[in-house]
Parts: structure tokens; C-alpha cells; sequence
């Protein structure tokens, strides 16, 4: 490995090498190393990385040349202290574990040097100019099964046991290669491809056997999240019709921005909302008389504060949702969902987002009893452009995001996990797997939201996960 630090861009272009190229068998696990040499005569000194973090941001997958299956590469920086320097050649390496029969080939870009993936606090995002990866044509992962004994081929997966965590790892495969009726799992993607998990069963649920779930077992809910989390709502009010249709999957707002549409079970534009459900559906509480404490015999309710994370994009503050109690208020729910990372990764500081979160903890102590369950959605996974939308120029990037997704996680665990069920609805995973090609179609959304068919998925996770 020595001679990676002695390479220079000016001699040679970052490239990707498989130390053990060749076979392996399913589950096993391969070593991808990418080598980012030193570019010393462009080097942006303003940017730095978060601790720990990589000073370049490599987009890596490995794809599966017959099944299409896209794994992405978790690359670290490799242990050496020249890994900390600026203005040093890269080095990082990632163990990928394959689950699939197929041969493998590398596929990706560099997207930012120098750390210019982390335009923290008042720096402007940098210009996406992707540079290309050398990756030799010989260099590919074949994955075998001699025995025909894979616990992963799909011939199995419908003796999986029912998936009960929101956070699982998978593949998009095509519809056309399931061996078994396509109606018992999640209805498929805008590219006919449908999110499997490896280890556990996701099937189909409809909306009415999940309300009916809900009135069992989650009768009240607190939701706190962005606009992601009311596209979420529009589908559970009104029972998966709202983009229900291929027509309308193809309309605008289906397709990413949905603020200004019609939309009649609740007021897009409201900052709180009760909805209460019953077995035609969801509808906004509008009667101020009404009992807040206590849901109505047979129905279930949510209720929702639409935030902007905890950025100083809220008017008004965040937190003043809560200075009267949101459970004196509103009852003591079965589950509280907390939505982050969107918004605070775009507009704010990590450092202030930090003192934030221990505000939003202590909030959460005052106000959740232990047998209140924690579920924190992650981010919208981003990737493959930056953001030029003046005034409110937004800081994202795709490990950025992912970075304030880990520190979000973390951190609820730390705080939480010894007292209270917390479970993580890892949003950003399942959209992360899909082929490159289709996640760069989200460079067309300004929003950064997910399509209505991914938006159904994603709730094909949470049912399954709350009800099985």
C-alpha cells in the first residue's frame, strides 16, 4: 500500500483496485480500495471535513451485470496519519458484503475534493463537476453459490420471516424475476423494480389492515417532520389514492413538488394538524371544540408538527410548539416520530444543529414517558448535483447528509436507548440502492423529494414494521 502515497494527479487519475479480484462466494465479503492522489495545486483551504470524515466524497457502487442489483461502497478513510492531511494522496477501503449470484463491477465518480462536499456555516456550495474514477475492465467480483444453498435466492424468499425492523438491508430487483405472485410484496418502482430485503419478508399491506393496525396498537400518534412527512400523510389520508394511478404518477405533483396542489383531507399550508382516521379515511380536526385529549372510539390520530427541522428556517421557532406541553395538550402517544437531517444539513451549522438537538432532548424527556416509542426518519438520500436556489442556497450533498444522519442516530441512541424503544426508518438506505441512473433523476426535484411510488415503499417498510 506504501506506493499509493507517492502518486500524484499530475501522473495518475483516482482509481478504484480490488486487492483479491476474482471469486467469492455468497456472503462474503470483498475489499474495495479507491486511491484519490494528491492534487496540490488546487487546494480550497476553507473547506475542512467533520472529525473523522473523509476529505474526499467518493459515490462508489458495486452492480450486478445480469440482476442489476446496485450495493453501495461505504468507503473510509484507511488508518494512517497521512489520511489527515489536506494536501496528501487518499487512501480508502470498504468491506462489501455480496448477498446475490452475479458478476460485479465497480461503477462511480469522485464528486468533491478538499472537502468541498461540507460547505459548512457561510461557504457556498461548490460547483459539481464529477471526475471520473479509473477502473480497470478487468476488475470485477464474481459471486458464486455451488452448493445452490443461498438463504438469499429468491426461490427462498417467501419463506423469510416477516419483516419487523424499519431498518434493513436489501436490493431493487426487477419484477419480471420474481418466482412468486408480485401481489405479495410491495408494489414496484417508476423502473419496474421492487425493494427486498435480505433477511426478512416485506409484504403487502393495505391501508385499511394498517388503520386497523393503528387502532390496535398506535390509536395516537405525534409526528414531527418536514414536507417529506406530509407527502407521507397524503397517502395515509386518503388510503394510498393520492398518486394512486400510473397517470398521475407521471404529474408534477407525484413526481416531487406537491405544496400548491389541491388536496382536501388537510390544509398543506398548516403548521399543526390533528387528522383523526377511520375507515374511509383521514380528515383534518377542525372543530375547535373538540376534544384534543382523547381519540374518538374506532378512529386513530395523528398529530403533526410540520418543522423545518430544528433550523432557523422555522417562523416561528421550532420549540414553540412546545412551551405548552404538546402531551398536555394533546394526550401521551404510542409512538413519536422525529424527522431531521432535510432541513438542517441545507441551512445549518453542524455546531449549532448540536446544541439544537440537546435543546430538542431535553423536550423530549419533559414530554415522552418510556412507554412512548422513538422512531427518527432519516433524510432524503441526496446525491449528484449541488444546490443554486437563491436566495436560500441550500448546503446539501450526498455525505453530508449521511453524516448528519449518523450523528442524528447516534446521538437519539445514546441519549435514549436505555430508556425508550428507539427505532430508526431508514428512508435514505432504501433510496441509496437503487441504480445510480435512477437516484440522479431526483437533480429534476428542487425539493429533493422521493417519487409517490418510492414514498409508497418507504411506507411499505413502516407498516410492515409496526404491524407484523
Amino acid at each position: 500500500m506504501a506506493i499509493y502515497w507517492t502518486t500524484t494527479a499530475a501522473s495518475t487519475p483516482a482509481f478504484v483496485t480490488i486487492p483479491d479480484v476474482g471469486q467469492i462466494n455468497v456472503d462474503d465479503t470483498v475489499c474495495i480500495r479507491v486511491v484519490v492522489p494528491a492534487r496540490k495545486q488546487r487546494v480550497h483551504m476553507a473547506y475542512t471535513p467533520f472529525p473523522n470524515t473523509p476529505w474526499d466524497s467518493v459515490l462508489l457502487d458495486l452492480v450486478g451485470q445480469r440482476t442489476g442489483v446496485s450495493v453501495p461502497v461505504d468507503l473510509q478513510p484507511v488508518m494512517d496519519i497521512r489520511n489527515t492531511f489536506r494536501d496528501e494522496s487518499h487512501v480508502y477501503e470498504a468491506d462489501v458484503r455480496l448477498r446475490d449470484v452475479d458478476e460485479y463491477r465497480a461503477e462511480g465518480y469522485v464528486e468533491f475534493r478538499d472537502a468541498l462536499w461540507n460547505c459548512d456555516g457561510e461557504l457556498a456550495p461548490a460547483d459539481y463537476i464529477p471526475e471520473p474514477l479509473y477502473i480497470p475492465s478487468t476488475l470485477r467480483v464474481d459471486v458464486v453459490d455451488p452448493q445452490k444453498t443461498s438463504a438469499y435466492d429468491l426461490e427462498w424468499y417467501m419463506e423469510l420471516p416477516l419483516c419487523t425492523d424499519l431498518d434493513v438491508e436489501g436490493r431493487w430487483v426487477s419484477i419480471d424475476a420474481l418466482p412468486f405472485n408480485t401481489d405479495l410484496v410491495p408494489p414496484p418502482d417508476d423502473h419496474g423494480r421492487v425493494w427486498l430485503p435480505y433477511t426478512c419478508r416485506l409484504r403487502r399491506i393495505e391501508y385499511n389492515e394498517f388503520m386497523q393496525c393503528l387502532k390496535r396498537q398506535y390509536p395516537l400518534m405525534h409526528w414531527f417532520g418536514d414536507s417529506n412527512l406530509r407527502r407521507v400523510l397524503k397517502k395515509l389520508t386518503t388510503r394510498g389514492d393520492w398518486c394512486g394511478t400510473s397517470d398521475e404518477h407521471q404529474t408534477r405533483p407525484c413526481i416531487c413538488e406537491d405544496y400548491k396542489e389541491e388536496f382536501t383531507p388537510f390544509n398543506a399550508t398548516y403548521r399543526e394538524l390533528i387528522i383523526d382516521f377511520d375507515e374511509t379515511g383521514g380528515q383534518m380536526l377542525t372543530d375547535k371544540d373538540a376534544d384534543f385529549l382523547h381519540v374518538p372510539d374506532n378512529q386513530t390520530r395523528i398529530y403533526f408538527d410540520k418543522w423545518e427541522g430544528l433550523s432557523s428556517k422555522n417562523k416561528p421557532v421550532w420549540h414553540n410548539s412546545f412551551e405548552e406541553s404538546v402531551t398536555g395538550r394533546f394526550g401521551i402517544p404510542a409512538v413519536a416520530m422525529i424527522s431531521l437531517t432535510n432541513w438542517d444539513a441545507a441551512f445549518d451549522t453542524r455546531a449549532h444543529f448540536a446544541l439544537e438537538l440537546e435543546r430538542l432532548f431535553d423536550i423530549v424527556k419533559q414530554e415522552y414517558p418510556p412507554t412512548t416509542e422513538l422512531i427518527i426518519r432519516t433524510g432524503q438520500y441526496f446525491c449528484c448535483r449541488s444546490d443554486y436556489d437563491p436566495p436560500d442556497t441550500r448546503a446539501f450533498s450526498r455525505l453530508r447528509n449521511a453524516y448528519f444522519d449518523q450523528y442524528v442516530i447516534a446521538a437519539f441512541q445514546e441519549q435514549f436507548g436505555h430508556t425508550h424503544k428507539v427505532r430508526v426508518w431508514n428512508v435514505a438506505s432504501i433510496s441509496e440502492h437503487r441504480p445510480w441512473s435512477y437516484r440522479n433523476e431526483t437533480t429534476d426535484c428542487n425539493a429533493n423529494h422521493a417519487r409517490s411510488e418510492i414514498v409508497e415503499i418507504e411506507n411499505q417498510v413502516l407498516f410492515n414494521a409496526m404491524c407484523n
